[in-house]
């Protein structure tokens, strides 16, 4: 699966979902890679997403309040004359480069998709019509991550070393990878006993093993 994303000014950047990893590549408007970097399976877990839009009304109402008072003399003359002087052309110039700079603020700075992961942050413009794509790529990365983890460590052999594979079943399971149920599974039958405790007369007592 592949996410890619052009913003103007600031190239493109691509996001994809390999076999054993995630790869992020971000080239500028010339088309050169200014970060590459691939993160393994193992180092995604936990991952956040978040979509985020925060739009300074204000900050716009006063702009078009200001924009309006600067139109005001040169729309007037122009109406009266039929004739437009060099002041209506320099409004036409100044709400040009606001509905521009509008535009860069509104994909780089007010509208945002963030995905974290577990040692990388990609923050992404928060296009309304890439709302969907970006949480489905959220949903396939949780999910190839886990699937990948469960193929690769998720079994066990009593016949090794059982404090590694504990220790293994333990990071499954705090990954939330494993279930409860299927952790406690795997570490009976490397233990060969239940984990919880039994107590008898006010003491502690150790589960009995299970042959």
């Amino acid at each position: 699966m592949i996410f890619t994303q052009k913003q103007l000014f600031q190239g493109t950047t691509t996001v994809a979902l390999r076999a054993e990893s995630l790869y992020v590549c971000k080239r500028n408007p010339q088309g050169v890679a200014t970060l590459e970097t691939e993160v393994p399976y193992e180092e995604i877990l936990p991952v956040k997403a978040e979509v985020s839009r925060r739009i300074p009304v204000n900050q716009l109402l006063l702009t078009a309040l200001l924009l309006a008072f600067l139109g005001y003399e040169p729309w007037r003359h122009w109406l009266a004359t039929g004739v437009a002087d060099t002041a209506l052309y320099g409004w036409w110039l100044v709400l040009g480069l606001n509905l521009l700079a509008s535009y860069l603020r509104f994909e780089q700075q007010w509208s945002t998709f963030r995905l974290q992961t577990a040692h990388l942050v990609i923050t992404l413009a928060g296009r309304p019509w890439q709302r969907r794509q970006f949480r489905a790529l959220v949903a396939e990365l949780e999910r190839r991550t886990k699937t990948y983890l469960r193929d690769e460590y998720g079994q066990v052999n009593p016949l090794g070393f059982i404090e590694p594979q504990l220790r293994r079943v333990a990071w499954l399971r705090e990954l939330d990878v494993l279930s409860a149920r299927e952790a406690q599974a795997l570490s009976l039958r490397l233990t060969g006993r239940r984990p919880d405790t039994m107590t008898s007369m006010g003491q502690e007592l150790e589960s009995p093993y299970l042959n």
